[in-house]
């Protein structure tokens, strides 16, 4: 920024607010949901997103897409809680008022779920499903726990109330913080009409999404027994183009993240990663070549959102 101000949010924010997104349709899918329509809308530097989508049952849902907050190792905590913000200011300096618009407004938009999504690394850890006229008993109700958890001082050094996190409404889908704690998720979790879609059982037996899962395809559950019985595992992939992979892999005799000094020792020990996910794009732009170590790094790190920032900006110079 000019000004010298500090920016809203970081590139790296932003990038991985993306990467999130774009792993919603295929996570839907491998839980039988067929995405219909998924339509994005900037408001300021994060975007909305729309998604109309088909259930397993036949029915057409609405949902409006809510991320809950990073974790990428900035605290030793920050894995014990999950929520998500409703909305960035109160409206007249009103919770009733403002959880009202909310709930207005996906009326209006024809919204009947909201999906609100937590991302951990290369996974997708929760999607709370919930019905658009639920969302604010859900909140008011996890406010009211909270509420009663510090009257008791069951939340240790805490004093803010989980729903009233500042001026934004906040609906929590995890915390672990202290024992007791846990009893304003559980309030979601319990709800009637809430589905936590990261329980459902992929179809198929499939394994990771493929916006995640560059790697060789090892079915890690066959480990640790013996002689233990074949079966049929359905993969769902991305088809790429061999000659991308090729292409890279020709441009280097080694691993292309900055100081890794791992070179090509033999056929086949390089990979190829597609940095912002196969599905968005089997071009040379999109992918680098790691060593093995890296490429999980890139996929499983605290830091990996950072660690893909990076590589796009290495892989676009070959656009």
């Amino acid at each position: 920024m000019s000004n010298g101000q500090r920016a809203f949010r970081s590139a790296e924010s932003i990038a991985a607010e993306r990467v999130t997104r774009d792993a919603i349709e295929p996570f839907l899918r491998e839980r039988g949901y067929e995405v219909i329509e998924d339509r994005r809308k900037e408001v300021g530097s994060p975007n909305a997103q729309f998604l109309s989508v088909r259930s397993p049952d036949g029915s057409n849902l609405q949902m409006r897409v809510r991320l809950c907050w990073r974790r990428e190792g900035r605290t030793s905590s920050e894995r014990k809680y999950s929520a998500a913000q409703l909305r960035a200011r109160l409206i007249n300096d009103s919770w009733e008022e403002t959880l009202e618009f909310i709930v207005q407004r996906d009326r209006d938009h024809g919204n009947t779920h909201n999906l609100i999504v937590q991302r951990d690394g290369g996974l997708i850890i929760y999607a709370a499903l919930i019905p658009r006229e639920e969302l604010s008993g859900i909140w008011f109700r996890q406010r009211d726990v909270s509420a009663e958890l510090h009257r008791r001082k069951l939340m240790g050094r805490s004093s803010k109330n989980h729903a009233m996190n500042g001026t934004s409404p906040t609906i929590w889908l995890q915390d672990n913080r202290t024992n007791d704690s846990h009893e304003v998720a559980d309030v979601l979790w319990n709800w009637p009409g809430v589905v936590d879609l990261a329980k459902i059982e992929p179809h198929g037996n499939v394994t990771a999404g493929d916006t995640y899962d560059d790697c060789a395809g090892v079915d890690y559950s066959l480990m640790g027994s013996d002689g233990a019985a074949r079966r049929l595992v359905i993969r769902s992939e991305v088809k790429r183009d061999p000659q991308v992979r090729k292409a890279v892999l020709a441009r280097t005799p080694g691993c292309e993240r900055d100081g890794c000094p791992e070179i090509k020792r033999y056929p086949g020990f390089l990979d190829v990663h597609h940095i912002l996910g196969a599905e968005k794009g089997d071009r040379i732009w999109n992918c680098v070549v790691l060593c093995p170590n890296c490429h999980r790094e890139a996929h499983f790190a605290p830091n990996a959102d950072a660690l893909n920032q990076q590589l796009l900006r290495y892989a676009e110079r070959f656009k």
